[in-house]
């Protein structure tokens, strides 16, 4: 799964003039019209990240630690109206007010100015805040220079997890929403489309007053957005899906509430995953990107799994990447703070932290909880590699799945079912080069859409599972087989109904 770790992007030069102070609301409210305007200004300009992608842009910030400012103030230099939105905008480089004038037209400077996403100092316009395109959106966050400031209300840009965490995410109708600690609300507006309502809460009441007008920038009116603790603010409400990136950060520091909580070690995320089953309605799910400590003398799966028992949730969980300790403070101090000054001091806190609480190593993973009465159950797995489009429709099937092999638990049940080979199903033959001629070597079966799992299968079996298409029943197609190989029935059907389990488990085969 790679690491989870949130980047941070810290740009000294390119500082915004005058940073509010704490608690000082930056935005102002705008009209449905007035967002409208502003929305179809930025598409027809190409301040999008489909069409900035198309014509090179990789939509990076400033960055003091990759020294890329230069670069980037370069890429927009000849003078357009988009670059200039972009210097402003992307970049939050301080511009001068009467070129502006001659690029700009009056009625968007005058309009920004007055909800808050410009202001004037001296002959300079400046950004207040960072307007990042994303996945078709406008993201309000803040600029770089906040967390180069150490500002612990920082509402921070969308970032690898919030990726992760949209395609993580079941995209099915839901009557009702929550996006819990919603950040950029880019996972809250996401959601707006396959959601009757969305609620987006968060501590930070800067995070929460960006996402209301981001919201609205974006034409959405479907969402609520509440200041509060977890899940005080929704407080006696349900959801058909509740999503949540956390400031799962394990360290003593907690210098930013986007990254980082009070609790001990993991203990934020393992409060969230025993609070959101009564939040869920019956079939709800919960989806949780984490981390947790790795502890010494006790298992890694009697740790996570305690935080899922007795929930009355079926619960999946994906492992990701075993962090090393050292690299993992080392990464942490180097991604939110800006200058080395110090860092030694801080680097033997955070070991001294982890020490003294056994931890030897960071894990990191994604979980997903289903409320469903009844006998529940656990499965822990960890993936190779995790897709880099949308894999929520993936992570259901296989809830369905383990609902189909529970309700075909006998061998008789499973002997009348009726299997399909899933679409996205491939079959790879493998060859190498021996004496001068290829030679086969290997099959395997393999997953092209959604989660990678692949499994390594003889021609028999292929040949067999190639016949699964929904029309026969399992038994007759296992006494089919044995004839054809010539193998005794009961042998033949045992290791069937194995093999087919494995293959419904993940995926590969589907049921009716």
């Amino acid at each position: 799964m790679g690491s989870i770790t949130v980047v941070s992007f810290l740009a000294p030069s390119l500082r915004v003039a005058a940073i509010s102070q704490k608690g000082e609301k930056v935005l102002k409210t705008i009209s449905q019209g007035d967002a409208q305007r502003l929305r179809e200004f930025f598409r027809e300009v190409g301040y999008e990240d489909k069409n900035l992608y198309e014509k090179g842009y990789r939509l990076q910030l400033p960055s003091s630690r990759m020294r890329n400012t230069a670069r980037l103030l370069d890429r927009v230099r000849e003078p357009s109206l988009l670059h200039l939105l972009l210097r402003l905008f992307l970049l939050n480089a301080p511009q001068d007010a009467a070129a502006c004038a001659d690029v700009i037209p009056l009625w968007f400077t005058e309009l920004a100015l007055s909800c808050g996403l410009l202001r004037r100092d001296g002959e300079k316009f400046t950004s207040e805040v960072t307007l990042f395109p994303a996945d078709g959106f406008l993201a309000v966050c803040d600029p770089p220079a906040r967390i180069d400031a150490q500002d612990p209300e920082a509402v921070l840009w969308p970032n690898p997890t919030t990726k992760l965490l949209a395609n993580f995410t079941i995209r099915c109708h839901s009557r009702a929403t929550l996006d819990l600690g919603t950040g950029n609300a880019m996972q809250a507006v996401s959601a707006a489309g396959h959601s009757d309502q969305v609620v987006a809460t968060d501590l930070n009441p800067r995070a929460v007053e960006y996402a209301k007008f981001t919201a609205r920038l974006n034409g959405i009116e479907n969402i609520e957005c509440l200041t509060g603790d977890g899940f005080a603010p929704v407080a006696g409400r349900k959801f058909d899906l509740i999503t949540s990136n956390p400031p799962f950060f394990i360290r003593p520091s907690h210098a930013f509430l986007f990254c980082d909580n009070p609790m001990d070690l993991d203990q934020l995320c393992r409060r969230f995953v025993k609070e959101a089953p009564e939040h869920l309605h019956e079939g709800g799910y919960f989806q949780l990107l984490c981390e947790w400590a790795v502890i010494r003398g006790q298992s890694m799966h009697e740790r996570v799994t305690e935080w899922m028992q007795n929930t009355g949730c079926d619960a999946w969980v994906i492992k990701g990447h075993v962090q090393d300790l050292s690299e993992y403070a080392q990464e942490l101090i180097s991604r939110t703070r800006s200058s080395p000054d110090g860092d030694a001091e801080l680097y033997a806190s955070y070991m001294e932290y982890y020490r003294s609480r056994n931890v030897e190593a960071i894990q990191d993973g994604a979980i997903a909880m289903r409320k469903r009465s009844g006998r529940n159950w656990i499965l822990i797995e960890e993936l190779s590699d995790i897709p880099k489009g949308p894999f929520g429709e993936s992570v259901q099937e296989m809830f369905r799945a383990r609902d189909f092999l529970d309700s075909h638990a006998s061998e008789e049940q499973m002997l009348a079912a009726k299997l399909r080979l899933a679409p996205h199903a491939r079959l790879e033959r493998f060859f190498q080069s021996t004496k001068g001629r290829w030679q086969p070597t290997a099959l395997n079966l393999r997953l092209t859409k959604g989660l990678p799992f692949f499994i390594g299968v003889q021609p028999e079996v292929a040949e067999f599972l190639g016949a699964c298409d929904g029309n026969k029943t399992l038994g007759e197609l296992v006494a089919s087989f044995a004839r054809g190989v010539d193998a005794p029935l009961e042998k033949v059907q045992s290791e069937c109904l194995g093999v087919s389990r494995r293959l419904l488990e993940h995926g590969f085969l589907l049921g009716d």
